[in-house]
């Protein structure tokens, strides 16, 4: 069977040597690759999705307009607003949309331990920060709740997931004094591409805060470390690895595809060899 990651551009992504390494050691016949896939060429992907498929990974800029080109869609993927799994469901061959960003975020920052405070900083306004304020929400940072973005605007925006679960976060630019903010919050999240939080970092390197209260998330893993995560962690703030996130969220969408539990040390040997590479 086939399953692989799609989006534009896929040529970076570790997702590959993540997934074959657990269906290797699951005995799964499924091979795992990339799929370069524009927007517009979205409408074919899916139509071809047949028995051959178990699924797809999604990344960006497919996780908002697969949405409505799927039979069935999970309710907290239709809440988040963001797809970033489907599954070519084996009986009846329904294409099914998850979201296993949330656990990715989530889990990840589990690992590193109880946040200092409730309260939490989101960079960007896509897909990817929707399932951060999800996250957030799971985390118990939900009360105080900043969305920080160039543009909060349109219909696939973090402010429309928000106001989909309820939550009022409040609303600043990028170009905002971000910076005075960090010390009492608790969790940031950068959801930005790559580069596009260096003016951010350059002005924590200016104004050297005390970070240790802290953590701090940057879902890129490269390059790495990014901006950001050089000039939070020297200023002592806790840092989780974008990697962390890509681990976690590809566990969950293995067991999707397989309805069965992956080694999660083994996946996890193989990426850190893919970033030793």
């Amino acid at each position: 069977m086939k399953a692989g990651i799609a989006g534009y551009p896929v040529d970076h992504s570790l997702s590959p040597q993540i997934h074959n390494a657990a269906y290797r050691d699951l005995g799964v016949d499924i091979e795992y690759g990339r799929y370069p896939t524009k927007l517009e060429d979205l409408d074919s992907l899916i139509k071809n999705l047949d028995s051959s498929w178990a699924g797809l990974s999604l990344t960006m800029p497919l996780k908002q307009g697969v949405i409505e080109k799927l039979d069935f869609v999970d309710g907290l993927a239709r809440t988040v607003g963001a797809v970033n799994t489907v599954c070519v469901q084996p009986t009846g061959g329904q294409i099914v949309g998850f979201n296993t960003d949330v656990y990715g975020i989530a889990q990840s920052v589990r690992e590193a331990g109880d946040l200092s405070t409730p309260s939490a900083m989101i960079l960007g306004a896509r897909a990817t920060a929707s399932s951060a304020l999800a996250a957030c929400v799971e985390l118990g940072a939900k009360e105080h709740l900043t969305i920080a973005a160039r543009n909060h605007g349109g219909p696939g925006s973090a402010v429309a997931a928000a106001s989909r679960m309820d939550l009022s976060p409040s609303l600043v630019k990028l170009t905002d004094n971000l910076v005075g903010a960090l010390p009492g919050t608790g969790l940031l999240i950068s959801t930005l591409p790559a580069g596009v939080a260096d003016d951010l970092a350059d002005r924590i390197d200016e104004a050297a805060p005390d970070l240790s209260g802290l953590t701090v998330l940057d879902v890129i893993y490269h390059p790495w470390p990014s901006r950001l995560v050089e000039a939070t962690r020297a200023r002592g703030a806790r840092i989780v690895p974008g990697w962390a996130m890509l681990l976690h969220q590809a566990v969950s969408q293995v067991r999707l595809f397989t309805n069965r539990t992956p080694n999660f040390d083994v996946m996890a040997e193989a990426l850190h060899k893919a970033l030793a590479e």
